[in-house]
């Protein structure tokens, strides 16, 4: 079993999101609080910075009775930090278990590969697309985004 060691989350509020969405306002989720000031060019104030414990998702879909087996879409935008959590679900998960389409964001991951680079030098990016292609994953570049497709379980 993986240890996984608590993450941060900050609540933003600014001024310069006004007339958007509460999400937006209020960017509740996002880690990286400097990350969240670069769409709109101007300082936020973080509010709240509180640790959250962290699981892998192996472990938060048993611990609330949800089989693996039956999962047939994974989405994640985890402000690029999917390629923890497809690490440790890959490594956890029998090739039966696997969701036969998986769709992430990656475009924050080339904003932490700069702020924030790995010890080892590999791309966050990088390292998601080696995991995924070992498991049978067959990738598409869509833009912002990647989408995963296992199109036979066997490859």
């Amino acid at each position: 079993m993986r240890t996984y060691k608590a993450s941060n989350i900050i609540l933003v509020a600014s001024t310069c999101y006004s007339g958007k969405p509460d999400w937006v306002k209020l960017q509740l989720g996002t880690l990286d609080c400097e990350h969240s000031n670069t769409p709109y060019k101007k300082n936020s104030e973080c509010i709240l910075n509180d640790t959250l414990p962290c699981n892998s998702l192996v472990k938060l879909l048993s611990d609330n009775f949800v089989p693996t087996e039956h999962i047939a879409m994974l989405q994640i935008d985890i402000e690029g930090y999917e390629y923890i959590l497809l690490d440790g679900m890959l490594k956890e998960m029998p090739d039966e278990s696997l969701p036969p389409v998986i769709h992430f964001e990656k475009k924050v991951m080339h904003h932490q590969d700069k702020m924030h680079p790995l010890r080892n030098r590999t791309s966050r990016l990088d390292h998601t697309k080696e995991l995924l292609s070992s498991r049978g994953y067959h990738l598409f570049d869509e833009a912002e985004d990647y989408l995963a497709l296992r199109l036979d379980s066997n490859t």
